[in-house]
């Protein structure tokens, strides 16, 4: 059924049966509400393309703005004020990414400032109990957008929705939420989602599947994962998100994608870059206790985003393999603080408080760490059974000489501590480095050079850690110009 620009595409899905597939223009299709869609029911776009495909946009139009001095303003455009309590920010004191209505300049986001004084070019300012925005830029000379609508597609209990060629932006998402929420076995491929307030996508059904699309400039994550079983995400890029810097970089829940609660699947060919926070990242008990990787990591590139490339934590039966890891966690963003960079820092892959966990065919380099586990006191797990095999390690530094470019296991366990738990390093915990290869800059000292991490100190080299810390049985390393 073809759905033309301008048609209210909710009252077209509610005059038709469960099944029913709606075929969209070229165009923006402005959605003032959530669009629920019927169990199997298929939304078929021109494409994801902003320029010449198929776009649901969440923002309302601006017009009638007066001058004010040397400001702009609009009113009427702005939801009663609110409290978003869950997203914890890059700036703690003000919160800027707590409130979720961002503004645009044609194609341009505006930055967000907490008061009228700090209002600059390029920026706006929100005043919620005036109902009003500010913005310095001349506005009557572009199309001014404001998101409004928390969420394009919830799931909302259907199931079996496919969503192809459509372009999802501009959704006023709250922390944690999703522009696009993938219910049980939905399927989401050739879509972009992009710059949403919070979240591109969350998957929260079983057997859901996002592939051969874009999550990018979202302000919080690309995508979220949350106790979906068996889900798919192949052949995607996840780029720039929380590009503004307003949620915490180093130790909160922004970056590329995060998984959490249960969540098996795989994340397959992958292109994961220059995110603002963690790559790829595992975390409150995601991961199948009783299953052998039920959670993969696998064939993707993960590449200058500022935290930590892959970080699996508190979580079960995980397989990273076949990736390339470089160049992340070479900024101070989120650290609040600087620091040496140690392995407490993570590392291109980092796992931490975690069991059954293979690390292993993967190519890493120019990470401020390269491969690390943590056991961490106070978690609900202990890291145990890591194995870390036949990787292909480049044991340097970043290239802004943040870093250590360390290898190995770190603790933070302490026996006069109630929660002491001292096995990281015995064959309780049994964690072992099998088989890898590493190539040390002569310039660092070659073999000499301090790169691995055992038993409370960062300075071992190559012939303690393959003598007394009896690691990497059958693996290499040589220095390189």
């Amino acid at each position: 059924m073809n759905v033309a620009l301008g048609t209210n595409i909710q009252s077209v899905v509610n005059a038709n049966p469960a099944g029913t597939t709606y075929c969209l223009s070229a165009g923006v299709y402005r959605l003032t509400a959530p669009l629920q869609l019927k169990t199997g029911d298929t939304l078929w776009g021109a494409g994801p393309s902003p320029t010449s495909g198929t776009m649901l946009s969440g923002a309302v139009v601006a017009t009638g703005w007066t001058a004010s001095g040397t400001n702009w303003y609009v009113n009427g455009v702005l939801p009663a004020a609110y409290t978003d309590s869950n997203g914890q920010c890059e700036n703690n004191v003000a919160n800027l990414c707590r409130k979720s209505e961002d503004v645009f300049r044609g194609s341009t986001q505006l930055v967000r400032v907490a008061s009228l004084a700090d209002l600059g070019p390029g920026k706006f300012y929100p005043d919620y109990a005036a109902n009003r925005v500010y913005v310095r830029d001349n506005p009557t000379t572009a199309t001014m957008l404001v998101g409004r609508t928390r969420t394009a597609l919830p799931s909302g209990g259907a199931t079996d929705v496919t969503i192809r060629g459509i372009g999802v932006r501009h959704f006023a998402s709250l922390s944690q939420a999703g522009a696009i929420e993938l219910g049980t076995r939905w399927k989401v491929f050739s879509t972009d989602v992009s710059y949403n307030h919070a979240l591109g996508f969350k998957i929260i059904g079983n057997d859901a599947s996002f592939t051969a699309g874009r999550a990018s400039y979202n302000g919080q994550l690309g995508g979220g994962i949350y106790q979906g079983d068996r889900f798919t995400v192949a052949n995607v890029e996840v780029d720039h998100n929380n590009h503004q810097g307003l949620y915490w970089v180093a130790d909160w829940e922004s970056g590329g994608i995060k998984l959490t609660t249960g969540a098996t699947g795989v994340i397959d060919a992958a292109l994961v870059h220059d995110n603002l926070g963690i790559g790829l990242w595992a975390d409150g008990q995601a991961g199948d206790p009783a299953i052998t990787n039920s959670l993969e990591f696998r064939n993707s590139t993960i590449t200058n985003n500022s935290a930590d490339g892959i970080r699996f934590e508190i979580s079960s039966n995980g397989k990273i393999s076949g990736n390339t890891v470089t160049g992340n966690g070479c900024d101070l963003l989120g650290r609040r603080g600087v620091t040496e960079g140690g392995l407490y820092d993570g590392a291109g892959i980092d796992v931490n408080s975690s069991v059954n966990v293979e690390i292993s065919g993967n190519t890493v380099s120019g990470n401020h760490n390269a491969i690390g586990g943590q056991e961490r006191q106070g978690r609900e797990l202990h890291l145990q059974h890591l194995r870390v095999i036949d990787n292909n390690v480049t044991s340097t530094r970043c290239a802004n000489g943040f870093g250590l470019g360390l290898t190995g296991v770190v603790s933070n366990q302490k026996a006069d501590r109630p929660e002491y738990w001292g096995h990281a390093f015995d064959s309780t915990g049994d964690n072992l480095f099998i088989g890898n290869d590493y190539r040390i800059p002569a310039a660092d000292g070659g073999l000499a050079a301090k790169r691995y991490a055992w038993k409370g100190s960062y300075m071992h080299t190559w012939s303690t850690w393959i003598g007394t810390d009896a690691q990497d049985a059958g693996g290499t390393a040589v220095a390189i110009p």
